[in-house]
């Protein structure tokens, strides 16, 4: 129960109030004389407000004189506790770091995960800092403590505070699992041999460690056995897995290369790419539409429209060519919260901006998780004030749908540069294959082909895979028959 605790509040999935509650609760007496030991566990009871024969003030004062005269390093980690969420004494984040820090420096290593965490979710006064995090759950580390191990590995599996590494995070995650059957790090272990990240990917071994951790009753361990695909299935299969198609399949490094930003202003459509948190595996791509205009005081406003969300916004350009957003969140479905949308506030967005064109890396915040979600490019081309079709974008003139929008069926025309195996694919706004149709060895040149997928109405990426062409378009579905 703890672990799995531990591994909610870790990923966001509970409130900042209930943080010190559990620590509280879960936190052993280390080896003490019986005496003192059984004094320190009555005052820790009387904070929890379970006894109440004595005061608050009384227990700290006795924490205290334990922590200073005897050096008890769990009557340290406690005082960290109390100064950090205001309980018995005034609120004081200084205090409560200098506790954590000596408790940690006198054995007792949990303290350094409630340090990590302060500064990892930016909690009780203090700014979060992920370099301050990583490096608490690493002293952690090296002192013992298997909670720790599992939460600097966390860190290296996003990358937060320390170069994203998959590798030495399953080290990591397998320290823990197999030193103490830490449910979290079964689970992420068994994400990881999925999806190959990190090792090989392995279904077998995935399949015995997500077991492991739902036989200890891990919601999220059970939750992901009834999954059918691994998280970046669509990478082998995605609408970018060629060059042709002009976007990378892997994450770019954005180099700036104008600084007039006076081009930025306009409307735009492209497509947004979300990648894993390496950058190595496209996990969906999404429609994306954005109108920027210049405000009366010079800065940006505008509208950006992510599959069937529109936002509005509010943006500093900076002369380095970055969108910085003051106003603006969007709310994206996120495959390990199942039912429900995470919003993410729109941080910024680092462009590269030539003629019509802008590629970029745009930065969003999980303000649920209150971490940076995964790598995200943009690409956009402008459009003109009156036609502001997707089709208008150079990049798909080589296939069109007629009708579109249309009711049950449409004809794709495209040409072939040579004779191959062709297959249609389609896939919602939320980067899920919904459609695909094998339509066999064709040969070179143009095709006419009807297609009467069985979806639901909305916008949809048309995609048709043939040899080592791509070619896809935007494509509507508007009262027609499921």
């Amino acid at each position: 129960m703890k672990s799995f605790l531990i591994f909610m509040r870790v990923h966001g999935l509970c409130i900042q109030c209930l943080v010190f509650m559990f620590i509280w609760s879960s936190i052993n007496v280390l080896a003490y004389d019986k005496g003192s030991k059984d004094d320190i566990k009555h005052a820790v009871r009387v904070l929890k407000s379970i006894d109440k024969d004595c005061s608050k003030e009384w227990a700290i004062s006795l924490l205290q004189k334990a922590a200073e005269i005897d050096t008890c390093a769990y009557a340290m980690n406690t005082l960290g506790l109390a100064y950090m969420a205001g309980v018995g004494v005034k609120q004081d984040t200084i205090q409560a770091i200098y506790w954590f820090e000596k408790a940690g420096e006198h054995g007792y290593s949990e303290a350094y995960h409630n340090l990590g965490m302060m500064y990892k979710d930016g909690c009780y006064g203090v700014k979060q800092d992920f370099v301050k995090a990583y490096n608490a759950f690493v002293n952690g580390v090296e002192a013992g403590s298997v909670i720790c191990k599992y939460d600097a590995g966390f860190m290296l599996y996003k990358g937060l505070g320390i170069c994203q590494n998959y590798n030495e995070a399953v080290t990591l995650f397998n320290d823990a699992a197999n030193e103490s059957e830490h449910t979290p790090s079964l689970y992420m272990l068994g994400l990881c041999y999925r999806n190959g990240y990190g090792v090989l990917q392995d279904t077998a071994k995935a399949s015995y460690y997500l077991n492991r951790a739902a036989m200890l009753s891990f919601g999220p361990a059970m939750e992901e056995l009834q999954r059918t695909q691994p998280e970046n299935y669509l990478d082998e299969i995605s609408v970018l897995n060629n060059i042709s198609t002009g976007l990378p399949t892997q994450m770019p490094n954005i180099s700036i290369e104008v600084n007039d930003t006076s081009f930025i202003f306009g409307q735009y459509r492209g497509f947004l790419v979300m990648y894993d948190w390496s950058g190595k595996y496209v996990l969906a791509e999404k429609p994306l539409k954005i109108n920027i205009y210049r405000d009366e005081k010079g800065t940006a406003s505008g509208t950006l429209i992510m599959a069937n969300d529109t936002i509005e916004f509010k943006a500093d350009i900076t002369n380095a060519g970055h969108l910085v957003f003051s106003k603006g969140n969007v709310s994206l479905n996120e495959r390990y919260n199942i039912g429900k949308k995470i919003t993410y506030r729109m941080d910024n967005a680092i462009l590269d901006i030539w003629k019509d064109k802008i590629c970029g890396r745009l930065n969003l915040y999980s303000l649920k998780l209150k971490e940076p979600e995964r790598p995200m490019y943009i690409e956009l081309s402008r459009v003109s004030d009156i036609d502001i079709s997707f089709n208008k974008d150079e990049r798909f003139t080589r296939i069109t749908a007629m009708p579109n929008p249309f009711s049950n069926e449409f004809c794709a025309s495209f040409e072939l540069q040579e004779q191959c195996d062709a297959q249609i694919r389609i896939f919602d706004q939320a980067g899920k294959m919904v459609f695909i149709e094998n339509i066999g060895i064709i040969d070179s040149g143009k095709h006419n082909v009807m297609i009467a997928p069985q979806i639901k109405d909305g916008t949809y990426v048309l995609n048709i895979k043939a040899g080592k062409q791509i070619l896809r378009t935007i494509i509507v579905k508007k009262g027609g028959v499921l």
